[in-house]
């Protein structure tokens, strides 16, 4: 484990220790607490790369191969709150753009495949929702 020396104004030791306080606890309290915002902020901005990411798709999406009735049945989406929903794939080309963006395999044309509220597909479904309200 990591070693930090710190060096406080002998007065502050002394008041610090007279109170009852332990020094190497509360510096340990600060810095843990520090990182649980550091890592916060990280996963904020992973977050937002990843909806912008998705947004990118979903744009891309709906102008080159959505037919209107696709785009339209998920920019319905974007109007509600969601947490899961599904789309039957030899419906709704969304879901082939969606397992090619994340890499994903194909689902069966046939069978519903289920997207679940995450900041790719939440992008995804905004970004394809933008091309209908620019129309």
């Amino acid at each position: 484990m990591p070693k930090i020396i710190l060096t406080i104004d002998r007065d502050l030791q002394v008041d610090l220790t007279d109170a009852g306080l332990d020094i190497e606890q509360i510096c340990r309290t600060a810095l843990e607490a520090e990182a649980v915002h550091v890592r916060a902020k990280q996963a904020e901005a992973d977050d937002n790369v990843l909806y912008q990411r998705g947004f990118e798709a979903g744009a891309i999406w709906a102008t080159t191969r959505a037919t209107t009735a696709e785009v339209g049945e998920i920019a319905e989406w974007s109007k509600i709150r969601w947490s899961q929903f599904s789309l039957v794939p030899v419906r709704n080309s969304f879901v082939f753009a969606y397992c090619e963006a994340v890499r994903q395999d194909y689902p069966r044309r046939q069978e519903p495949f289920f997207l679940s509220n995450d900041s790719f597909t939440r992008g995804m479904v905004d970004g394809a929702a933008a091309v209908v309200s620019q129309a």
